[in-house]
């Protein structure tokens, strides 16, 4: 092989500009390794790329992620805020009311915006760093392909005001289509706000009434514990966090094993949501005056299975099955997702 017989002459612009680096590239190797090693070489490599794909086109490997559809039915707005998830999940009632919850501390009074307190806004900045909300979501939004979010505070109306157990913070986080390392969790994103982490333990919940693989069996609940601080540092209380994960429609309790999943080169069609909750501290107004109520992490966990079976069977119906995840790779269409 000689340097004429690699020069590349025709080639208009970037062409050009690239077969020239590749024949660059080709002598250096040709130099330094010789004849020989050269051509074994560049043979191990030709092989190695057509193994790759013809291990692709025969065992189906997945090296992308297909998004899976959210259920027909299920509704996502504009800002991608999910909204189906209903008012009222047994004793527990959306809050509804303008003026309940947002108190003002410098104006001593509640604080009224046209808007149900219950219902949470998430900023522009945030929505990016959750990484919802994106060029692809907007594309994927009117075919129920983008990811979304769901932030909802429910009232337990069987609770007097003043109850630190009277308001809980649900959260729904739905990401499809893509590798994600998922990394927001509790555990993260609490002590990223000022909190010290001090443990994370498993918090079996047995589910009634809900399909396999959910029902008829504990579920490993994540319960993340933290250590408040005040503004010179020193703690100031303590305040617990619960999660779980739906990974295409199967319980997880870590975010490593969503992780792996994701990363199979077998799984092709793949979506992941984080569904997390806790007992709200709030001032509440009651009879004697105002009260601000924060929760005691070891009454919240006498209250957490009461609070999940009635709000864990909603949310399942805004996620695809199981079901739903064989159809799409079955390659029977992605509109039939929850059907």
């Amino acid at each position: 092989m000689t340097d004429q017989q690699l020069e590349i002459s025709k080639e208009p612009g970037l062409l050009r500009a690239i077969a020239r680096g590749l024949a660059w590239l080709l002598r250096a190797l040709w130099r330094v390794f010789g004849h020989v090693h050269f051509l074994v070489a560049l043979a191990i490599l030709v092989l190695t790329a057509a193994g790759w794909g013809v291990a692709v086109n025969v065992l189906k490997l997945a090296t992308e992620k297909s998004p899976v559809p959210w259920p027909a039915g299920v509704e996502v707005n504009d800002k991608y805020v999910m909204t189906s998830l209903p008012d009222k999940m047994g004793p527990f009632e959306f809050v509804s009311a303008d003026g309940e919850l947002d108190y003002d501390p410098k104006a001593q009074g509640f604080h009224k915006d046209g808007r149900p307190d219950g219902e949470d806004e998430v900023a522009p900045d945030v929505m990016e760093l959750l990484g919802i909300g994106t060029a692809s979501d907007e594309r994927n939004l009117p075919l129920r392909r983008s990811n979304w979010l769901a932030t909802r505070t429910y009232r337990d109306s069987r609770r007097a005001p003043g109850d630190p157990l009277r308001y809980w913070r649900l959260e729904v986080y739905y990401y499809t289509g893509g590798v994600d390392l998922v990394p927001h969790t509790p555990e993260i994103c609490a002590v990223a706000g000022g909190a010290q982490w001090l443990g994370t333990t498993n918090m079996p919940v047995t589910i009634d009434g809900v399909a396999a693989p959910w029902g008829n069996t504990p579920l490993a609940f994540q319960r993340a514990m933290f250590q408040r601080t005040d503004m010179q540092g020193a703690a100031a209380g303590q305040f617990v966090q619960y999660y779980i994960f739906c990974l295409n429609g199967s319980p997880k309790s870590s975010r490593n094993e969503v992780r792996f999943a994701l990363g199979s080169l077998f799984v092709k069609h793949a979506y992941f949501a984080k569904v997390q909750f806790a007992p709200l501290p709030a001032v509440q107004q009651q009879a004697g005056g105002l009260v601000y109520a924060v929760p005691d992490p070891a009454q919240a966990d006498q209250a957490v299975a009461d609070f999940v079976k009635y709000f864990m069977p909603c949310v399942l119906k805004t996620l695809p099955t199981p079901r739903d995840i064989d159809r799409l790779d079955a390659g029977a269409g992605s509109e039939k997702a929850g059907s």
